[in-house]
């Protein structure tokens, strides 16, 4: 369940590609490479996982599945592809079916419960499967020159990500963390890196003018005075996100 619109993932898209963990990339690829298996891409969206690993993994297929039947859509058909409208939120084992080889995802796990990754967890553990799960959100943020409000304004974000997306009270950016402990607590073999976007204003003056227009809207009136436009006016900002590769111990 990617949770989000096809213009914001295209929005979104550059800085993704910019952002993933080299290292982890690799790890996945170096997993993958030469061998024809199937890939298991949770609220695949409109693809965003397989644009980055794909042409590491010529011999694999992708399993894309995703609640949005618009999203799936507008994913470039090809004989590697199959999209699946499914609801990973109550039953995510349909992500095991087909015998995938790989198990990825970006984006995603910041929008589930705790409870639904101690879930996942189990069913990844038990089909002894390794887990590529890239740009999860960790909360840090750094805006250049930093609008006025920004700390309490950023808290009150954190607590509107909260919101049950479907999944259960949503982890925001407890995610990367209880991701991982659910995973270690499992015997797997966790590898984390820092996948942040880093933003210009002149490169990414679009994305940026979004991240200030969502901030406000998930706040409403109770925004600082000044925090949007102080925002939407940044020259550099840095958003924190986590990747993850893990394997069984």
């Amino acid at each position: 369940m990617s949770g989000f619109s096809l213009d914001w993932l295209r929005l979104r898209a550059d800085a993704d590609d910019r952002a993933r963990a080299p290292g982890l990339l690799a790890r996945a690829a170096a997993f993958g490479a030469g061998r024809p298996l199937l890939v298991a891409d949770l609220g695949g969206g409109a693809g965003a996982t397989r644009r980055a690993l794909g042409p590491y993994l010529p011999r694999a297929r992708w399993r894309v599945l995703d609640h949005d039947r618009a999203l799936l859509s507008a994913i470039p058909p090809g004989p590697d592809v199959e999209t699946v409208e499914a609801d990973l939120a109550a039953r995510p084992e349909v992500a095991f079916e087909g015998g995938p080889g790989l198990v990825a995802a970006s984006a995603f796990f910041d929008l589930v419960s705790a409870g639904w990754i101690r879930r996942f967890a189990d069913l990844l553990v038990a089909a002894r499967l390794p887990l590529y799960a890239a740009l999860t959100y960790d909360g840090r943020e750094m805006w250049d020159p930093a609008p006025p409000g920004e700390a309490q304004a950023l808290a009150a974000f954190h607590a509107d990500m909260g919101r049950d997306k479907g999944f259960g009270p949503a982890l925001g950016p407890a995610a990367p963390d209880a991701l991982a402990a659910a995973l270690r607590d499992r015997g797997y073999r966790v590898e984390e890196g820092t996948s942040d976007w880093v933003l210009e204003a002149g490169r990414d003056g679009a994305l940026i003018a979004a991240l200030a227009q969502g901030g406000t809207e998930a706040l409403g009136p109770s925004a600082p005075k000044g925090w949007a436009a102080g925002r939407a006016a940044a020259r550099a900002v840095r958003i924190g996100h986590r990747d993850l590769w893990a394997e069984p111990g």
